[in-house]
């Protein structure tokens, strides 16, 4: 299993470097499409290829169930980032949500699709469920979210205080996403949703302000607070 994720990672970072030189190449605009997310998606399959005896992770079944979390899914995240958002403005920071969205969103929805699937489909596809093998749903979910945080390499020149702040949110989504997963053989569609709607909300209320670290470790805070009263339950769950 360490063998398994360790080579995900390894691949999942060198793909990752080489799509960002290859977008930067092309001069492809980063609004349409960014091409990094590909990465886990890619590093899965190889990863598959290298492995035989992986079983696939990717579901997409639907059903009841499935559609009722896939729209807590939708609405959390952007519940969340507009609290987030409400927060910042109350503390006194210079954040505004974006007033031109009518005309981005069509050209950002097929690139946030595209990018939202091929992400999860090596975040919650492979790595959740496989290091469910060895730990709780919990502690997978916060080594998930970690890893997916650090991965998002562009955010480091913003500084600590900001990497902080993503990091609580990277693994309180994580830990959301794996509470929300529970019981569906880990469903792409609800993972898809709800990193859609992460991508969106970033786009809606952050755009203007996305490098300003006290936002950002608001928004840590606000996604920690749920995540936080999940972690409890998937604890006692697992007594």
């Amino acid at each position: 299993m360490i063998l398994k994720t360790g080579i995900f990672i390894l691949f999942t970072l060198i793909i990752t470097i080489s799509l960002a030189v290859l977008q930067q190449k092309i001069n492809l605009d980063f609004e349409k499409i960014t091409l990094p997310q590909l990465a886990p998606a890619i590093a899965f399959l190889l990863t598959v290829l290298i492995f035989k005896d992986l079983p696939f992770s990717v579901n997409f079944h639907f059903n009841k169930p499935v559609v009722i979390k896939t729209l807590i899914a939708f609405v959390t995240p952007l519940l969340l980032f507009g609290i987030s958002f409400f927060a910042g403005k109350q503390a006194g920071l210079n954040v505004k949500m974006t007033e031109n969205l009518q005309s981005l969103l069509p050209i950002m929805l097929s690139g946030i699709l595209i990018g939202a699937i091929a992400e999860e489909i090596g975040w919650r596809g492979f790595l959740q469920p496989t290091l469910e093998k060895k730990y709780t749903i919990l502690i997978a979910a916060i080594i998930v979210g970690a890893i997916w945080g650090l991965w998002h390499i562009g955010h480091y020149k913003n500084g600590l205080l900001f990497m902080s702040g993503f990091l609580l949110f990277s693994v309180s989504a994580s830990i959301i996403i794996a509470w929300l997963l529970r019981g569906t053989q880990f469903n792409i569609i609800i993972a898809a949703v709800f990193h859609i709607a992460i991508n969106l909300g970033f786009a809606v209320f952050f755009k203007s302000s996305l490098s300003d670290s006290r936002l950002m470790l608001i928004n840590g805070i606000v996604w920690l607070i749920p995540a936080a009263i999940l972690s409890v339950i998937l604890f006692m769950q697992n007594k």
